[in-house]
């Protein structure tokens, strides 16, 4: 037997096979997939009994934050960041600050919308 074959790393026809004796023993196969199936659990599909998952970091829950975001919202945040106005910025913001911001990112929007308008025009 070479040192290949018996580290079990055999030509594809031997592991083909070793595949099928395992299978065609009696309940060998449910066994090894039921065994497998149960290793196969992780701790994020709580397999794991006592495993808990951490929190989100910030730079996690930041980004979760923008995925749930509306179109519309990403829009006006990207708006603001262009402004260099961060998200957690404008959030702390009294009420007429926001509307004053709110005013300047609805002007340089439209302003953009009639410059790719009038691209397409000419």
């Amino acid at each position: 037997m070479s040192i290949i074959n018996s580290l079990g790393i055999g030509s594809g026809s031997d592991q083909r096979a070793a595949a099928t004796r395992a299978a065609s023993s009696d309940g060998g196969f449910r066994a090894a997939f039921a065994s497998a199936t149960e290793r196969g659990r992780s701790a994020m599909g709580g397999g794991v009994s006592g495993a808990t998952q951490a929190a989100p970091s910030e730079t996690e829950q930041e980004f979760l934050d923008y995925a749930s975001m509306s179109l519309e919202d990403k829009m006006f945040y990207a708006a603001l960041a262009s402004m260099g106005i961060s998200k957690k910025e404008y959030d702390a913001m009294s009420a007429a600050e926001r509307l004053e911001v709110a005013a300047k990112v609805s002007l340089a929007m439209q302003e953009l919308t009639k410059a790719e308008n009038t691209k397409e025009v000419i």
